[in-house]
């Protein structure tokens, strides 16, 4: 996969593919782009529960998001050095 997000703020992130989803760090927020192009900004531990959600956590109330519609992820800020 090899998608590249513009947002409305003007940052431009490569999307991670959801098959990568496993791999992300708890703590480091990330955004969400679903099927439909909405983002969801937060953080989520990288697991599917068996309906087939993910969760993500750290808005005002966790949300749970369909796992099959989600085409990319990546983190809100690049890891600093």
């Amino acid at each position: 996969m090899d998608i590249t997000a513009t947002f409305k703020d003007g940052r431009k992130r490569k999307l991670k593919s959801p098959d990568t989803f496993y791999s992300i760090d708890k703590n480091r927020k990330a955004m969400f782009v679903m099927d439909n192009w909405q983002v969801y900004r937060g953080y989520s531990d990288g697991e599917v529960d068996d309906d087939g959600n993910f969760g993500v956590f750290g808005t005002i109330h966790g949300i749970a998001l369909p796992f099959k519609r989600m085409i990319g992820w990546c983190y809100e800020n690049y890891r600093k050095k």
